[in-house]
Formats: C-alpha cells, sequence, structure tokens
C-alpha cells in the first residue's frame, strides 16, 4: 500500500544518463544537440565567442573539498550524523538510503516541503548495496548547504568513490488513477502549525512536532492508522502503491491537507471478487475501498508512464 523500491515490468521507453531528477524532453534535448551543432561549427570557422560555447555546456557540479568513507563492520557504534554549512557527517548509513537521498530527496540541491519523499523504483544494485553501512565525513569548499551537500555534492561523491554510474528510464507501466470520488473529498485543508516543514536537509534541526507530508503509523485494537499532515495529493498519491502499482494524481486539488486513514490488519490493496460499495459493509476491509470510502478517493486501473532509476555500475569504496 505504501511505497515500496520494488521495480514494475515493461520495457524502456526512454534513458537519461543522470542521477539527477531533470528531465530533458526529446525536443528539448533535439534543440540542445542543435545549438552545440552550430557553436562548433562556427567555432571552427573562428567566428563565435567563447562565451557561446561555455553557455552550451551544463554548469560544473560542486563537490566535496576532501571527504572520508569508512564501512561500519558489525556492531560498530555509529558516530554522530551532523551537519553545518559546509561540513557533513554520516554515521554509519546505509548506503542505498544515501543513494535514494543523494538522486531523490535532495537531488536537485533543495527539498520540496510539500514532497519530502519522492519514490522512484530502483533496479540493479546488488544486495551488498542494501546491507552495508557507511561513515562518510565531508567538508565543502564554502558555506555549502545540507541539501546541496546531501544531494549534488553526495551524487558526485558516490561516482567518484563507489564509481556508481546510474541511468533512469521511463517506461509504460500499469497504474492506478486517482480521482474524487462522487459526494466530493472527505478531508480538509491542512491548518496553519498543524505540522512542521522538513529544514533543507539539516541534521541538527530536530523537529518538535509531525512532520508535514510524512505518513506517521499507529495502532486502535485491529485497526491501522495512516496520517499525513500537509501533504499535497501528488505527493499523497506517490507514497501509495496498492497491488504494486503507482498512482497518479488526476483530482485537480490543488494545495496542503492533512489526511486521516483506516485499515484492518491484513487487509487486502483490493477488493475481493463480488465486493464493492453496496456489497462490502467495511470501510476498511482493502486500500481501495478505504480510498473512497474514508477519503472520498477513487483509483481506476490504467497506464501511464513510470519512472525508474538504474543502478548500471557500483563498487565498494576506494581507499580514503
Amino acid at each position: 500500500m505504501l511505497s515500496t523500491q520494488t521495480a514494475a515490468e515493461g520495457q524502456p521507453k526512454n534513458t537519461l544518463n543522470t542521477c539527477q531528477r531533470t528531465v530533458v524532453s526529446r525536443k528539448e534535448g533535439h534543440m540542445t544537440k542543435h545549438r552545440l551543432g552550430i557553436a562548433v561549427v562556427f567555432a571552427l570557422a573562428g567566428t563565435v565567442s567563447q562565451d557561446l560555447i561555455q553557455s552550451a555546456a551544463p554548469p560544473a557540479r560542486p563537490k566535496f573539498e576532501v571527504a572520508s568513507v569508512k564501512e561500519c563492520k558489525g556492531a560498530d557504534p555509529a558516530p554522530p550524523s551532523v551537519s553545518s554549512p559546509g561540513r557533513l557527517s554520516l554515521g554509519c548509513w546505509n548506503l542505498m538510503t544515501v543513494i535514494l537521498q543523494a538522486c531523490e530527496v535532495f537531488a536537485s540541491g533543495k527539498l520540496d516541503p510539500l514532497n519530502p519523499m519522492p519514490s522512484t523504483p530502483v533496479e540493479g544494485a546488488p544486495a551488498w548495496v542494501r546491507s552495508a553501512r557507511y561513515a562518510i565525513d565531508a567538508k565543502a569548499d564554502g558555506r555549502q548547504s545540507a541539501a546541496m551537500m546531501r544531494g549534488p555534492m553526495m551524487q558526485a561523491l558516490l561516482e567518484e568513490r563507489f564509481h556508481m554510474r546510474t541511468h533512469r528510464e521511463i517506461r509504460e507501466v500499469p497504474v492506478y488513477v486517482m480521482t474524487v470520488a462522487k459526494g466530493g473529498p472527505k478531508f480538509r485543508p491542512s491548518k496553519e502549525g498543524s505540522c512542521q516543514p522538513y529544514a533543507g536537509g539539516d541534521l541538527n534541526v530536530h523537529l518538535d512536532g509531525m512532520p508535514c507530508a510524512e505518513p506517521q503509523t499507529s495502532r486502535k485494537g485491529p485497526i491501522m492508522a495512516i496520517d499525513f499532515r500537509g501533504v499535497s495529493l501528488d505527493a499523497f498519491a506517490k507514497d501509495l502503491h496498492p497491488d504494486g502499482r503507482r498512482v497518479i494524481d488526476r483530482t485537480g486539488l490543488a494545495g496542503a491537507f492533512d489526511i486521516h486513514l483506516e485499515l484492518e490488519d491484513n487487509a487486502p490493496d483490493s477488493p475481493g471478487p463480488g465486493s464493492g460499495a453496496a456489497s462490502d459493509p467495511s470501510p476498511h476491509s482493502s486500500f481501495i475501498v478505504a480510498l473512497r470510502e474514508q477519503l472520498g478517493l477513487q483509483l481506476a486501473p490504467g497506464k501511464g508512464s513510470g519512472e525508474f532509476l538504474v543502478i548500471d555500475h557500483i563498487e565498494r569504496p576506494s581507499g580514503n
């Protein structure tokens, strides 16, 4: 029901050689190649300025000035995880977590407060990547933000020290399309102060209240409750994977909302054969029924594009 890092079936429709989330369309890619071609022709003729050639190249990605990477063994005590402008220390973090944060959460060097936990399935990672833990202590040249260090600068470290190479693929996959059910939505816009936004990736900031857009679970006997505060419906949809399918938000509802959902223990994602709004008396019996009955959101099967992060190559890190 909630997001899992599993791959869907399908043939790749597009391949993007980058860990970044920025996607260049075919048309934009064609224009870029065309512009580069013109620059080369005029450069050979000696009639184009150096500024024009440089403007066609992507900006240089910031890197750490120095970095120490050490694998944590067994019950090794984890050093503290802290950050300050220009300095980042991760204490025995799972490598897959580091990769997901570098390539997803902080990929642009910023954090989207309405979508702090983007979920993209990851393929190609060896088993050790999901179990190995590393202590990383790195220093930047200048006062870089925590989000920049945990995103683009960590990408550069993963490429240099772990020799990680990735690409992205866009495929057509089975999805669920989320719309507003008959009777309208059964949740309310988020009230100011109902949650605390993330502090841009700063590890030294501790939230006193419920974080915005992050699911919190609790139990009421056999019922599991899931609460979101200050979440957009696009981010909420991305956190749902009923029957292993991606959910696409087409409700047309903008803004941030507070959402409360309850499910029975071991409730299936989909209602069983013959069950439906009229025949199923329990609003907790399946995930899809719960969305409809409790939140006024309808899920319908369909086809849509799905993005995948593929790890082509990764090695255990080289020495410090």
